[in-house]
């Protein structure tokens, strides 16, 4: 005689990978919608600090700058 799973345990390991997903899925989107906004303020903050690295090299002209100094006209 051979041993081979039946139709009822095959359905039911189906339906709890299933039940499995259901649950799991919500979670994951989760995770993956925090890290693209993550991605998105670290995107923004590299800009800002682009531009201000760019406006210091080139905007200042004395080259001397003081800790409370970050207005640049």
């Amino acid at each position: 005689m051979r041993k081979a799973f039946t139709l009822v345990e095959l359905l039911t390991v189906i339906v709890i990978l299933a039940i499995i997903a259901l649950i799991t899925t919500p979670i994951i989107m989760n995770i993956v919608e925090l890290s693209n906004k993550a991605t998105s303020v670290e995107r923004v903050n590299g800009y800002v600090r682009a531009v201000t690295n760019y406006l210091i090299m080139n905007v200042v002209d004395d080259g001397v700058y003081g800790v409370f100094d970050n207005n640049i006209n």
